[in-house]
């Protein structure tokens, strides 16, 4: 089985590396600007792109060290009809063009098992980026988790058994807006925001004390306007892809995992 993977962060090294353990897997690796292959881009049975949504014309990844970009719509030619892709989501019109070559069109995200791998190891990487950057560290720090998915509970459920004071959070379809108690906002050392939607805007910023900062874990269009903050002097930490940051090898592992998982089961999503 020929597998090819294409773009994505230090993670997708360690997935690689793990997936070509395997008995009769072939595997060939382009990211980061490596010159794994350069030109035509192989055929493959298995296509593994970046852990984020794609769509239409995305750049998925760079072929060569000179950083040719390679879009989407070229990346899925090279998957033989039969075969399988995994990726974050894809769009619908992407999913059925695949189908229609009996192409197995698997999400990163749909996968619970890989899901709350992720959610642990991100927040294992925010309390990191928290230790380094609070003066308390995370187990005297008071943190404020805005949101109610699976990061936010883990990050709750990680700073509180390091000693941290521990208050989260979330909207609700009552209370989509205006959900922030201003005396939880003026209390925190640090605000963690996990919602990828626009709720911590100038009216909650005004709220922060002197010295605490923001860290914002969500995808776009994220939680906080850092514009505002920044214009207020307000530090704004803006951590994306936290576990092929700071963990690689094990969020590798899990991409592997999930890939191993799905080809013996033989299912598309």
């Amino acid at each position: 089985m020929n597998i090819l993977i294409i773009g994505g962060d230090a993670r997708q090294i360690y997935c690689a590396g793990r997936l070509a353990l395997e008995p009769g897997m072939s595997v060939r690796h382009a990211a980061l600007g490596t010159d794994a292959f350069s030109g035509e881009i192989p055929q493959c049975d298995v296509l593994l792109l970046p852990y984020k949504p794609v769509q239409g014309e995305t750049v998925v990844g760079s072929v060569d060290a000179t950083g040719g970009e390679v879009y989407l719509s070229d990346a899925l030619k090279c998957v033989k009809d039969g075969g399988a892709v995994f990726a974050g989501k894809m769009d619908d019109e992407t999913v059925n063009s695949l189908k229609a070559r009996k192409i197995a069109a698997h999400n990163w995200f749909s996968d619970e098992a890989l899901t709350l791998a992720n959610a642990r190891l991100t927040a294992e990487g925010a309390s990191q980026i928290i230790t380094k950057n609070a003066p308390s560290g995370v187990s005297g720090s008071q943190i404020l988790i805005l949101g109610k998915g699976r990061v936010a509970k883990a990050c709750a459920e990680l700073f509180g058994n390091m000693g941290a004071g521990v208050t989260i959070v979330a909207r609700s379809k009552e209370h989509p807006t205006d959900f922030i108690d201003p005396k939880a906002i003026a209390e925190a050392d640090v605000i963690v925001n996990t919602i990828p939607a626009r709720i911590f805007s100038e009216k909650e910023l005004m709220h922060m004390k002197k010295g605490s900062f923001i860290l914002e874990l969500a995808s776009k269009p994220y939680g906080i306007d850092f514009d505002k903050a920044r214009e207020m002097g307000i530090p704004a930490i803006l951590a994306s892809g936290v576990p092929g940051k700071y963990t690689p090898e094990e969020a590798g592992r899990a991409l592997a995992e999930s890939v191993l998982r799905h080809l013996k089961e033989g299912d598309g999503s």
